[in-house]
């Protein structure tokens, strides 16, 4: 973690502020896993398995166990640093086989630096870790479809120079298990184009690392993270200054949703109220905005929705109609009351995207329609993708569909079509970093085919199912009305 430094913030606890500057595209950290579980692509290991790996493989003694969060008041108000030798490399390739351990430190007074973004008081919240965060709700494996692979800690923690670590006690090993569920990450795939580049299979994952584990939330953080070949990587998405705080989003997807709901759900899963610089700026605009704004997502999400599911099951287009035309009528009626409230450009920003479940919908319905991109909509998206979760998969593959609509629209010689082009290096230099412009195309190309692609199938095979299961209804019901 060179470049950052662990530091005790102002109402925070501990968090992790940049001791240089980082330019966007810059690697924060690149951190391997003290212990990780790895699975089929598309399925997401049971947290359980990292305590297990833990416990197997005599992880225990690492020192990071005494200075991660457990739920302990004690455990959130303990400074650390690093240790000066260096992490063991793995002799395959070079890289770090295990973080390094950290140093204990006093505990020293809460810095004033970086007070915007929210994290973990010091006053032990209640708080829940990267395991509920990413995937959420996504298919997992059992032990049986899982393949361990836990890091081996440098030096004496994998066993001790006095000999072989006994066992914890039970109380120990039920420490141990807050400390992996507070702290741990997964999801169900690594990058796949960065997998791709690589010549590696992307898989599933669960795991924990240690230095990553340190970084506070914020709604729109200045950061992506990502796993690939094992190794948690940080990449800033927009300059950061030395002394500012180092975040990350601990909500995935939720990061979409409106103020109130991002808000309960971190107070509810990670104990804290957050107080990052979007969600002070809409709940500036709560009394203006809130009730119109939560109505709509609700409609979305108890009718709209499902009416959508049920209208494309059935190869019902007048309905999908219906409700593509209350999307539009909802989103319209949100445009208006953004002009009447005067909110500035960025506040809007941070509006856009908890509306994305309205824009997805409306995809959703061209999709099943028949039409084309909506490129206004994309525009829409992209631009507060940019603002509030510049780097993630998302905002690359939204990268990808508005370039490749607005070439297929205006040709490549238009300024409209420069525009996008530089809106989709952005994107990808957010992700990947400022890598050499072959390297750029081929990362494009394999989110187009890996992502745009591949979900533009996957919807054209959803249609055909459906279509073929109505005309076998329709044949099924003509047969029982020629019987009777």
């Amino acid at each position: 973690m060179n470049g950052c430094q662990v530091v005790m913030l102002e109402g925070k606890g501990r968090g992790v502020v940049a001791t240089r500057d980082f330019k966007a595209g810059e690697v924060v950290m690149a951190t391997p896993p003290l212990a990780l579980v790895t699975a089929d692509i598309r399925q997401r290991p049971e947290g359980d398995l990292v305590v297990d790996t833990i416990l197997e493989r005599r992880l225990y003694g690492s020192k990071w166990f005494s200075v991660l969060y457990d739920g302990s008041a004690r455990s959130c108000k303990a400074a650390l640093s690093y240790a000066p030798e260096a992490a063991a490399a793995s002799p395959d390739d070079g890289r770090p086989a295990a973080p390094p351990e950290p140093l204990l430190a006093s505990t020293s007074a809460p810095s004033k630096a970086a007070a915007g973004a929210a994290g973990p008081a010091a006053a032990a919240p209640k708080k829940k870790g990267f395991l509920a965060s990413r995937g959420a709700g996504r298919k997992t494996a059992g032990k049986g479809a899982a393949a361990a692979a836990g890091s081996q800690e440098a030096g004496p923690a994998a066993g001790g120079e006095g000999g072989e670590l006994p066992v914890p006690d039970r109380r120990e090993q039920t420490r141990l298990a807050k400390v992996v569920k507070f702290n741990c990450f997964g999801d169900d795939a690594e990058d796949l184009a960065a997998c791709a580049c690589r010549g590696e299979e992307p898989r599933g994952h669960i795991g924990l690392w240690p230095e990553f584990a340190l970084l506070n939330h914020s709604c729109a953080p200045n950061t992506v993270n990502y796993v690939v070949g094992g190794s948690m990587v940080v990449r800033a998405v927009a300059p950061i200054s030395q002394g500012e705080e180092v975040t990350i989003c601990y909500l995935g997807r939720p990061q979409l949703l409106p103020f109130n709901k991002r808000i309960a759900i971190l107070a509810d899963d990670y104990g804290f109220e957050c107080s990052c610089p979007r969600c002070v700026a809409e709940q500036a605009h709560v009394d203006k905005l809130d009730d119109a704004f939560l109505e709509f997502h609700e409609e979305l999400e108890e009718r709209l929705g499902p009416a959508f599911m049920e209208a494309r099951a059935v190869g019902d287009s007048a309905a999908v109609e219906e409700v593509a035309e209350a999307v539009a009528a909802g989103l319209r009626k949100l445009y208006n009351l953004f002009r009447k409230t005067l909110i500035a450009p960025d506040v809007r920003q941070y509006y856009l995207a908890s509306m994305y479940d309205a824009y997805d919908l409306a995809f959703s319905c061209a999709a099943a329609l028949g039409r084309g991109e909506d490129g206004s909509a994309l525009q829409a998206c992209l631009k507060s993708m940019e603002v509030v979760s510049a780097g993630s998969d998302l905002h690359a593959i939204l990268s990808v569909r508005h370039h490749d609509h607005v070439l297929a629209t205006h040709g490549p010689d238009s300024p409209l079509t420069g525009l996008a082009r530089s809106a989709l290096r952005r994107a990808h230099v957010a992700r990947y970093g400022a890598v050499s412009d072959p390297v750029m195309e081929r990362l494009v190309g394999l989110n187009r085919q890996l992502h745009v692609l591949a979900d533009a199938g996957a919807d054209a095979a959803e249609e055909e199912a459906a279509e073929a299961e109505a005309e076998m209804g329709a044949e099924e019901a003509g047969r029982g009305t020629a019987s009777t």
